[in-house]
């Protein structure tokens, strides 16, 4: 087990720049004959009962759980290639863990659980989504100026009459830093062209703040320092919206944009077998039923919704989900990459430098 973690610290300080990363974290018997690690851009607190859940059943399998930012994890799949640690990667950001699926770097699994999901909930028998998150908004009730926004439209309106107020007080990702970000912005730029550009535009002219992480941003609007919070994650503000009454969740009713969770076992996988078990047991019953029941995530199997379970989330509006299909590729493309993050950090009256 030892050299294991020596692996893991070993491969993070080969990668190209400073990994955000919690120190790994071990789950189950320590004496347990095999080992399964996890890379996974989820916060731990929402992953943490079902791991728990997993080397209950399974005593002889010790999982080791590493949190790494979704852009960084992408390069480090990459960056292992020839020598994964990981026997699974989780991420939001479905366009990088599709982009690595049709680069050769993961392998196919299939069994009654994966056959089961619909075609658009998979890919190639080699891309699992288990869990879908509304996209949203976070404000802090006591520091928003005036009524809360419900729509684009009206946070707009809202940053136009109270610019003060407002002025370095709106967070959101930073798209070069955050994988899952880039994907939030370009899906933004698609669903409604015109309104993003205007809340761009409004953003900049506003010294928006960017954040690599869900729950920084989230931080900052507990604190007051930030009263609106821009597209996050569903499942991570509602945790603390539900904990704390000075937050509130919305999620605009002119869209909400919807996207998976998705796992892959990298190829080359050091235990693959026990990937796949865990990957069966994030789709089970059990699993799901967990998700839902206590908050952690939303699952992805709709069986698994109760319409009367305060952990349900219906939009009040159209919902825009990213679907796990080709077109995610076309975001990715290099030129095209790196040109929109070009207007964005224009829009944002930021330099490449900041």
């Amino acid at each position: 087990m030892r050299s294991v973690v020596v692996f893991l610290f070993s491969a993070l300080s080969m990668m190209p720049f400073k990994v955000w990363a919690a120190e790994p974290v071990w789950f189950g018997n320590a004496n347990a004959p095999r080992v399964l690690a996890i890379d996974s851009a989820m916060d731990l607190a929402s992953f943490e009962p079902i791991l728990k859940a997993f080397v209950a059943l399974h005593p002889d399998v010790r999982v080791v759980y590493r949190d790494v930012n979704t852009l960084e994890l992408y390069y480090l799949i990459i960056q292992e290639q020839k020598h994964p640690v990981a026997s699974l990667a989780i991420s939001s950001a479905m366009d990088l863990h599709l982009k690595l699926v049709n680069d050769g770097y993961a392998q196919t699994y299939q069994s009654d659980f994966t056959d089961n999901l619909p075609d658009n909930f998979k890919w190639r028998n080699q891309l699992f989504a288990f869990s879908i998150e509304p996209i949203v908004m976070l404000v802090n009730k006591e520091a928003f100026p005036g009524e809360l926004p419900d729509d684009r439209q009206s946070l707009l309106q809202t940053i136009r009459q109270n610019e003060k107020t407002m002025t370095k007080r709106i967070g959101t990702y930073d798209i070069r830093e955050s994988g899952v970000g880039y994907l939030l912005a370009s899906q933004d730029a698609r669903q409604a062209d015109v309104t993003w550009g205007r809340l761009l535009e409004a953003f900049g002219s506003h010294d928006v703040q960017t954040y690599c992480c869900t729950h920084d941003i989230i931080d900052d609007v507990a604190s007051g320092k930030l009263v609106l919070g821009y597209n996050l994650l569903g499942s991570y503000a509602s945790q603390r919206a539900r904990d704390d009454s000075r937050l509130k969740m919305i999620l605009p009713k002119d869209y909400t944009l919807m996207l998976m969770r998705a796992a892959l076992i990298p190829k080359g996988a050091p235990n693959a077998a026990d990937a796949g078990v865990f990957l069966d047991f994030l789709l089970s019953d059990q699993a799901q039923k967990m998700m839902q029941n206590q908050g952690l995530l939303f699952p992805i199997r709709p069986d698994m919704n109760n319409a009367n379970d305060p952990y349900v989330v219906s939009a009040p509006g159209p919902t825009g989900v990213i679907e796990l299909d080709q077109q995610l590729l076309v975001g990715r493309d290099y030129a095209k990459q790196k040109r929109f993050i070009r207007n964005w950090e224009m829009a944002l009256e930021i330099s490449s430098e900041d």
